[in-house]
């Protein structure tokens, strides 16, 4: 009888054993895959709308994400500025959230934005002065895949506009 349980013991110890190490190669793959962080790029600015009061510009971004699961594009925000004689003129602001954003590929997005026409003559006059003016747009924005976040994603792009040669 003391032989039967000492079988008996035996195994329930090598069943166990064997159970933990199943167990242990099952969860050695249950590790879930690194999420890579998207980029943002700002892709140009659009003329939408112009009145006697305001210009209505689109800043269209390009949400490149190499992870296969999708997110969504939370709290973006920038500002829309022109550079004159070295220093930043503020022109606009620009804010949206809730985009969707597809995985493994690019999500392009456009957000609206209304220039008042007084700044609008400043940088008239400043491209007409010099001949070209440097358009920048700035920001940051949240890209949330639900169990991981980026916040404070960086995106900026600088574009010169140049006034056209004249023919005589």
């Amino acid at each position: 009888m003391e032989e039967v349980r000492s079988i008996r013991t035996a195994a329930a110890l090598i069943a166990g054993g064997i159970l933990l190490v199943i167990a242990a190669a099952l969860c050695s793959g249950c590790t879930a895959p690194e999420i890579a962080r998207p980029t943002i790029t700002v892709d140009g600015v659009a003329l939408e709308n112009v009145s006697l009061s305001a210009l209505d510009l689109s800043v269209r971004l390009t949400v490149s994400n190499p992870n296969p699961v999708g997110a969504t594009l939370d709290d973006v925000s920038f500002d829309l500025s022109f550079l004159d004689g070295g220093e930043q003129k503020f022109l606009a602001h620009g804010e949206r959230d809730g985009f969707g954003i597809r995985p493994e590929g690019d999500t392009t997005v456009a957000i609206p934005v209304r220039v008042d026409n007084l700044r609008l003559v400043q940088t008239l006059l400043a491209l007409l002065r010099d001949g070209a003016v440097t358009f920048r747009v700035s920001g940051t924005a949240t890209i949330d895949f639900g169990v991981v976040a980026f916040e404070d994603t960086p995106f900026n792009r600088e574009v010169e506009v140049t006034l056209p040669e004249r023919r005589q």
